[in-house]
């Protein structure tokens, strides 16, 4: 259920023992983050963003901190220390370390869940070469509640804390460098980078959720809630994409992934006003991965038979032509119907 991501299947001897990422090593300090920056405004069109993308990058933003943090530990115990912190970032089963630590307890959808803030946080770690008295375990429950089972769009959540990433989403317009199947388009809806359903659905977040005191996490310091799909459609090379989302977590999956998740949600929300960008990422677009699913986007639009039909003469890309058949097909399909 891993798709095609390797690092999933590294060998459980290095996953769980912080030994093997720092010899000295003698305690975890897991830590929480919340990066919960309010609900998404209601949609005017653009490409939804998963919370935790709202505003920079996690990764450097939290291990800033944390460096402060043993800093302050060496003054206060008065001896040196040699740590190594991270955030989602090294081979570590970070999520066990921090319910081993007592951050909180596995839901139903895998997440860890916090009785006090829910589940709009990140996960940090120090290690530390100091023998520290641990925490009791995080302990809670879902009770009878199967609602982020149930909402999940995809079906992803198969069993109590067993995700298929497949399906997942999140999996599909982040990790993902493929094309996203055919039969899960429609169900990705307006999500053009990650997805928040299974925590939003969740009645720990409906009633202990907070808004972050970190302002870097909020809307307003990196790419925020929604994406303007068209602007994202004019992106055509690496070096408009760095200085467009430089600095955020949505560089993950690349131009040419984060281009092929807004024509997915273009054509999902029926977009009429992002056709001229469409058709443009269709004829120009230097990514099959783009072109192909710019097709597709039109098909579902509808009205760009035309477009649709130039491509065909000159698109050299046999998935591309595939999806410009097909998109085509259901142009005629749907014209036939009406």
């Amino acid at each position: 259920m891993a798709a095609d991501m390797g690092y999933m299947h590294r060998p459980v001897e290095l996953l769980s023992d912080p030994r093997k990422l720092q010899k000295s090593a003698r305690s975890v300090v897991s830590l929480g983050v919340s990066y919960y920056p309010g609900d998404h405004p209601e949609n005017e069109g653009g490409g939804r963003v998963a919370r935790y993308a709202w505003g920079l990058d996690y990764h450097e933003v939290i291990k800033g901190r944390l460096f402060r943090l043993r800093e302050e530990l060496e003054e206060e115990l008065d001896v040196r220390i040699k740590a190594r912190g991270f955030t989602d970032a090294v081979p570590l089963l970070e999520r066990s370390a921090a319910q081993h630590a007592g951050l909180g307890f596995f839901g139903r959808n895998s997440c860890l869940i916090n009785d006090e803030i829910g589940s709009y946080f990140f996960i940090a770690d120090l290690i530390l070469d100091l023998d520290l008295d641990p925490d009791l375990p995080g302990e809670g429950t879902c009770g009878r509640c199967t609602r982020c089972m149930d909402r999940c769009p995809t079906g992803a959540i198969k069993a109590p804390g067993v995700v298929d990433a497949r399906l997942c989403i999140s999996y599909l317009t982040i990790e993902n460098r493929e094309e996203i199947p055919r039969d899960l388009r429609q169900k990705v809806g307006d999500w053009a980078f990650g997805c928040d359903v299974c925590q939003e659905v969740c009645p720990y977040n409906k009633t202990k959720a907070s808004r972050s005191r970190w302002p870097e996490f909020s809307g307003e310091a990196g790419s925020g809630p929604y994406l303007e799909i068209e602007e994202v459609l004019k992106i055509r090379t690496d070096e408009e994409f760095e200085e467009r989302f430089g600095g955020t977590p949505l560089t993950r999956p690349g131009r040419a992934g984060l281009l092929r998740n807004c024509c997915v949600a273009a054509g999902n929300l029926k977009l009429a006003k992002a056709v001229p960008d469409l058709v443009r990422a269709l004829r120009e677009d230097p990514s099959a991965l783009v072109r192909g699913h710019a097709a597709w986007a039109l098909g579902e639009i509808g009205g760009a038979e035309e477009s649709l039909g130039e491509a065909a003469e000159t698109e050299r890309d046999t998935w591309c032509l595939k999806e410009i058949g097909l998109a085509l097909a259901d142009g005629t399909t749907d014209a036939t119907l009406g």
